[in-house]
């Protein structure tokens, strides 16, 4: 691990001042990432010092993405980074935007041996912790990383997937898996409807066959008395066939369940 030694040659703030603590008061290990595709500590220090007007950088480490570490405070620094816990919480940020980035390998391996060696050195910092981990930050998006893997890896435990893979290689995994997941679950929701379409579909096919079978039905048996009762009434003028299907249509509407007999009122 290629480390510089950045103390005192960062821009600070010309009346701020961090406060100090024992080693014995850090309790954690604060991952980050700086929410930016390139930048330096040179850059980071001028930004919370003229922007947000804090006494200096917010990091104690800063992790490129080549994998070299810039130490910028000593650890007993209590710099502004986690909020109501910056007391016992030692900051790391890894450079990039992991939103839509990766860790290289070699920043990401160089992590992990810097907060191997911290623990070492600091035996009361056993948390490791993202950002969006500690009290009321669980809305920001840092690091973004999966915390569980990285606790994982410091502590050198195998992971459910293949030890061969690299930081960026496990990142794609992770990527491809969760669109495995989404395609999963557009399926379910085509599926189902598809399934209630295909329902409706069905109910419609028996509709049309009842009706299909209503429209081959003979002219019924009451329809030649009723034609000549309208002829010797004058209301038609011959018993064309036409006058048989009026009478036939009624009855279709009927049976068909879209018209009732004048006796059914």
């Amino acid at each position: 691990m290629k480390m510089i030694d950045l103390r005192g040659k960062l821009p600070t703030h010309k009346t701020k001042r961090y406060s100090s603590r024992k080693l014995t008061d850090i309790r954690s290990i604060a991952i980050h990432h700086s929410l930016t595709f390139t930048g330096s500590p040179e850059a980071f220090a001028t930004y919370h010092v003229n922007t947000n007007g804090w006494p200096g950088i917010a990091y104690t480490f800063v992790v490129q993405r080549d994998g070299t570490v810039y130490k910028c405070w000593d650890p007993e620094k209590v710099t502004y980074h986690v909020g109501n816990s910056n007391k016992h919480a030692l900051g790391i940020c890894m450079v990039g935007d992991f939103r839509t980035q990766q860790p290289t390998q070699e920043q990401y391996q160089a992590t992990l041996e810097l907060v191997r060696q911290l623990q070492n050195v600091i035996p009361s910092a056993q948390q490791i912790k993202g950002h969006s981990e500690y009290p009321g930050y669980s809305w920001k998006a840092c690091p973004v990383i999966d915390m569980n893997e990285f606790r994982n890896d410091v502590d050198g435990k195998t992971s459910e997937r293949d030890d061969s893979m690299n930081a960026a290689e496990k990142a794609e995994f992770d990527y491809l898996k969760s669109k495995v997941s989404s395609l999963e679950n557009s399926n379910k929701v085509l599926k189902k409807g598809l399934q209630e379409q295909g329902s409706t579909i069905k109910k419609q096919s028996a509709r049309i066959a009842e009706l299909e079978k209503f429209q081959k039905m003979e002219a019924p048996s009451w329809a030649k008395p009723a034609v000549s009762a309208a002829l010797a009434a004058g209301i038609i003028d011959s018993p064309s066939g036409g006058s048989y299907d009026f009478y036939r249509n009624l009855t279709i509407l009927y049976r068909a369940g879209l018209m009732i007999k004048r006796g059914d009122l």
